[in-house]
């Protein structure tokens, strides 16, 4: 059966993105990591995504751990013209931000509890501990099933542990509990600006379906953006380095052209 006929596939909706992916999108029930640098466009990356799947009439939820959701819908009505409020108001957009510290503070209680007990298996610990999971928990319940979730950045999650341990059993029920909504996922996570590694503890990118790298590559006095698709389960894409550029209409990917 055609995945994009079914609904399995969803188009990513970011310009010519989903002509780099064989499918022409991402498989719903998996979660990709984004990375890049500062100034990389990770948010607007993923804002244009939700913010055109909602136009089409998906449902889109947009946890932000960094900035405020306020400042988020100012600056993408201000410099790119997307009105995320009124998707909100129609019920299509969801965006909430999240307090890193008070969450984990929250998770790592927990973490204590199970561990005093006897050994649980993963599936047992997300039964009994929904909160560990971040998603569905008290203070972030989803407003309905969606189709897409971002979580923008981890990387504030894992500045908030005090036990990097606990960060690794953290994103491995998170990521099962993304892709238990069989929704498309995105999490994103800050890195150097041309990232030779493309998690934080080496650890993410193997939980993950699919790694997407922002390049922000100096040559002499310039820099030049490119987007790479390191790995992806399920589906062929470009193994190549392409060119984008960040405008009046966000990321606009330069197919066909070198770096």
């Amino acid at each position: 059966m055609d995945g994009k006929k079914s609904g399995r596939i969803l188009p990513v909706r970011v310009s010519l993105f989903d002509n780099l992916i064989n499918d022409g999108g991402l498989e719903r029930g998996s979660t990709t990591l984004l990375v890049g640098g500062c100034g990389a466009g990770k948010t607007i990356f993923t804002v244009q995504s939700l913010y055109h799947a909602a136009l089409a009439g998906e449902k889109v939820v947009y946890f932000t751990l960094e900035e405020t959701a306020d400042k988020i819908r100012h600056h993408m009505k201000k410099n790119l013209g997307w009105d995320i409020e009124a998707l909100e108001k129609k019920g299509d957009f969801y965006i909430k931000k999240i307090d890193a510290y008070e969450l984990v503070k929250e998770i790592e209680l927990t973490l204590v509890e199970f561990r005093k007990k006897d050994s649980l298996s993963l599936a047992e610990i997300m039964n009994l501990h929904p909160e560990i999971s971040l998603i569905d928990a008290k203070g972030i319940e989803l407003p309905y099933h969606p189709d897409r979730i971002v979580i923008d950045s981890i990387s504030a999650l894992y500045s908030a542990f005090s036990d990097k341990d606990s960060y690794r059993a953290c994103m491995q029920l998170l990521i099962q509990a993304l892709n238990q909504h069989n929704s498309v996922n995105i999490i994103t996570l800050e890195s150097a600006q041309e990232p030779d590694r493309y998690s934080t503890l080496g650890s993410e990118e193997f939980l993950v379906d699919g790694v997407v790298a922002l390049y922000n590559i100096r040559r002499g006095q310039l820099r030049r953006r490119a987007i790479e698709i390191v790995k992806l389960r399920g589906s062929g894409h470009v193994t190549e380095l392409v060119p984008y550029r960040i405008g009046p209409e966000g990321i606009t990917i330069m197919v066909g052209e070198k770096i």
